[in-house]
């Protein structure tokens, strides 16, 4: 039986009844999650109307169809070594991980 991926949701970290902000724009997003060995493999996603970035053991998809997008999804397919990656992405930009099935939300 093949292993299902795990969903999480990348937002930029706020405090309850703060307006949350948008995590930048494209190209900000792509230059900041590129020091965390996480960019596009180079093929056209563009009818999908999403940016996907490739890092290890993760893939993320970020909307492309809005300048400064408030949220991106992480597709998980290797924990071990995706959580390490995500986490340190999450704490070195001030962005927070919400697990799409559970609602639990990592910082």
């Amino acid at each position: 039986m093949a292993k299902r991926s795990r969903m999480m949701v990348l937002s930029r970290r706020s405090e309850p009844g703060e307006e949350p902000e948008p995590l930048g724009t494209i190209e900000q997003i792509e230059k900041m999650l590129a020091a965390f060995n996480t960019a596009a493999d180079g093929s056209s996603n563009s009818t999908l109307g999403l940016l996907r970035l490739h890092g290890p053991g993760f893939v993320l998809d970020l909307p492309t169809s809005i300048d400064k997008p408030m949220q991106m999804m992480a597709s998980v397919n290797d924990d071990e070594t995706a959580w390490p990656v995500l986490s340190r992405i999450c704490r070195n930009l001030g962005w927070s991980m919400t697990d799409g099935e559970t609602g639990q939300t990592f910082i």
